[in-house]
């Protein structure tokens, strides 16, 4: 793949697959900008907050005119603030999206790291519809409202994001924008820890046990290198899992025919 005088943005470049992503996009040739509200080297580096309003407006003040492809890639974990989870993770991750619309070429491409727990979250279509609706701040209201604590805020937030993307892609596609989710199960990252911490060790662990390891930072950033370019032009709506097969083995019928192909 070659991303030759191209403009990539990667919100969350710091560390763990945002850094992975970087360098994947930049060994394949491309201009990479990096976000993170965690201290970066190299002058093609933002400081930027997604919890700020006001961090996010400056950084997109800082971007080039044209943006070829984004990838949102930050986020925090279960263990964080209920509340912080929700800003971050999507209505902070929303706003810098709204802000750099302008800075999108035509024919983008954006892909948006959620994660297989999203699907854990059981609010309806309506209430999702109605959270995204809602001012940030009347959001963040309606979330305390619930006392979720960090986990459901966390499983919560990916589902909201989820659903904003395939929501709204007939405005993605009429802007030009192709759209993709990537949705990741356990990941060998710093913060591996912080979801055994909040999910629980076992239930972790029982994960790298069906699949036979965890997923590892490079591999993820290698199918989201995938969809920003263009051999994946013709994919848009998808939300992909990236998690060995843990998913679809944990869908499979217990009593099916396990390890005979026959």
């Amino acid at each position: 793949m070659s991303f030759e005088n191209k403009h990539m943005l990667v919100v969350g470049a710091a560390t763990g697959i945002g850094a992975a992503l970087a360098a994947s996009l930049r060994a394949n040739g491309a201009n990479v900008v990096g976000m993170d509200c965690q201290k970066m080297e190299g002058s093609s580096s933002i400081a930027m907050d997604l919890a700020q309003p006001e961090s996010i407006e400056s950084a997109v003040r800082k971007l080039p005119a044209d943006i070829d492809a984004v990838a949102y890639v930050a986020g925090v974990p279960a263990t964080a603030d209920p509340a912080d989870i929700l800003q971050v993770n999507f209505l902070g991750l929303r706003s810098l999206f709204l802000a750099l619309r302008p800075k999108l070429s035509a024919q983008s491409s954006a892909v948006f790291v959620s994660s297989i727990t999203a699907r854990r979250c059981d609010w309806s279509d309506e209430d999702l519809e109605a959270l995204i609706a809602a001012p940030a701040k009347v959001a963040l209201e309606m979330l305390r409202s619930k006392s979720l604590d960090g986990v459901a805020a966390y499983q919560l937030s990916k589902r909201m994001l989820n659903y904003w993307v395939k929501s709204r892609l007939r405005a993605f596609v009429a802007e030009g924008i192709r759209a993709n989710i990537v949705s990741p199960g356990p990941v060998q990252t710093k913060i591996l820890k912080d979801f055994e911490e909040s999910m629980g060790r076992s239930r972790i662990e029982a994960a790298s046990k069906l699949v036979g390891r965890h997923g590892q930072p490079g591999e993820i950033a290698e199918v989201i290198t995938f969809l920003l370019s263009e051999h994946a032009c013709w994919i848009s709506g998808e939300d992909l899992r990236v998690d060995g097969g843990f998913s679809s083995l944990r869908e499979a019928n217990d009593h099916g025919p396990g390890l005979d192909l026959g």
